[in-house]
């Protein structure tokens, strides 16, 4: 896994990859953003810290919807993968395998209901996560756990499915589900750091086309 980590940063600002480093990040930050504005606007409409703290109630909650939109925004970015998956793929494998045939590729529809089934598992996931904020260290334990384990296994499904079927991709995962919920979990860790969680989008893609060719046993030039 270090080796996938190190092969895919040393990428990761090179000309091929940049553009859509740019759009990602300028995405992220949209992200960001719109769940600052929709939290903060539910817990104002909803009133509870109106009702329970008056007039603090406006400063609380705008830092509070600073503080879960900065939790959750990179976990919603991550859904849109599919948008850059196929090109960050492509290049790192034209560039590390180029002794592989061409991929098949991610069929679209394939892609899209694979994002969308992922973005609706991961807010159910992280609302129902929220309750565990009255334990903070419960919190952010089971966010660590959750989310190593949703990021792992949609980032891995999808590479996979571009070289093979939804039957094979399936039980590959199954397979090494172990690599691939540590790999899950070394990416989320990054969610914490701003800069990185602005392009994990790309950096988790590159890094797990390098996991799948290695559980494939495929070597790196």
């Amino acid at each position: 896994m270090i080796r996938a980590v190190s092969l895919a940063f040393a990428q990761l600002f090179t000309g091929a990859i940049l553009a859509v480093l740019g759009v990602c990040t300028l995405l992220s930050i949209a992200c960001f953003v719109g769940a600052w504005y929709a939290i903060d606007f539910a817990i104002e409409y909803s009133g509870i810290l109106e009702n329970t703290i008056g007039d603090w109630s406006t400063w609380i909650s705008g830092a509070t919807a600073i503080v879960l939109a900065y939790i959750l925004f990179p976990l919603v970015a991550s859904a849109f993968v599919g948008l850059f998956l196929e090109r960050v793929a492509t290049v790192v494998e034209r560039q590390h395998y180029p002794h592989l045939p061409a991929a098949k590729g991610l069929p679209i529809m394939s892609g899209l209901f694979a994002s969308v089934r992922f973005l609706a598992v991961l807010i159910v996931a992280n609302l129902l996560l929220l309750v565990l904020l009255l334990f903070p260290p419960a919190y952010l334990v089971g966010w660590w756990l959750i989310n190593g384990w949703l990021l792992g296994r949609e980032y891995f499904e999808l590479i996979a499915m571009r070289r093979l079927s939804r039957s094979d991709a399936d039980f590959l995962r199954k397979r090494r589900a172990m690599p691939i919920f540590i790999t899950g979990l070394m990416l989320t860790l990054l969610f914490v750091i701003p800069p990185l969680a602005l392009i994990l989008p790309i950096f988790a893609t590159a890094v797990m086309t390098h996991r799948f060719h290695e559980l494939m046993g495929t070597e790196a030039h």
